[in-house]
């Protein structure tokens, strides 16, 4: 691990939809309505968690707003969290939702549409089998896989400077991440964020 990061642990934001603009804060709600519709035949958030979706999903999403730089893909996107309510926060941010479900993805894309996320695009693809043409600035993977086995199948999509952004209900050792270095660390129990990077060799993603 190369060490030349800086590693603090700072608060994240509580209430992180309070410095959105009104016209961001209507497509989270009509997002977290068209989940609503569409979980009744999808099974998109499982049933306890859909009268709860702004606290448990949408807020938690957007704590990662801090950390997201550039070309930004959601691994694993599911439901579309935290992907779709970062680009609904950050329009002038590419966002790239991989998704292995066709079902899935068929939501994410009807979103999209809906809620005019000109911003956002879907890849319906197992992400060991993707090829992006153009590598990632920060890339997210909620609860996709452990942290050290999410960073060993996405850290091949990472640009040079780029992060990922792991959320966990404990503090991450930076041994998890073998040739992947903690550069920031924000939160404290039940809630962190772990921002990730490392060196690659060129070319490795194609």
């Amino acid at each position: 691990m190369s060490g030349v990061w800086l590693r603090r642990a700072q608060p994240i934001d509580v209430n992180p939809t309070a410095t959105l603009r009104a016209g961001a804060l209507d497509k989270l709600s009509a997002f977290e309505a068209l989940i609503r519709r569409w979980n009744l035949r999808s099974h998109l958030v499982s049933r306890g968690d859909l009268h709860r979706l702004r606290e448990r999903h949408t807020e938690d999403s957007l704590c990662l707003l801090p950390w997201v730089r550039g070309r930004l893909a959601d691994v694993g996107s599911g439901a579309g969290f935290p992907g779709i309510p970062l680009a609904i926060a950050r329009p002038d941010v590419p966002v790239v939702l991989i998704e292995r479900s066709t079902r899935k993805s068929l939501f994410l894309r009807q979103a999209a549409i809906d809620l005019d996320l000109a911003n956002v695009e879907v890849v319906t693809r197992d992400v060991a089998e993707y090829r992006p043409d153009e590598l990632f600035d920060t890339i997210t993977a909620r609860a996709v896989l452990p942290p050290s086995q999410a960073w060993a199948l996405v850290r091949r999509l990472l640009a040079p400077e780029g992060s990922v952004l792991f959320q966990s209900r404990e503090r991450l050792r930076g041994t998890l991440f073998g040739d992947g270095d903690i550069r920031e660390v924000a939160g404290a129990e039940p809630a962190w964020v772990t921002v990730v990077g490392g060196t690659r060799t060129p070319g490795a993603a194609r």
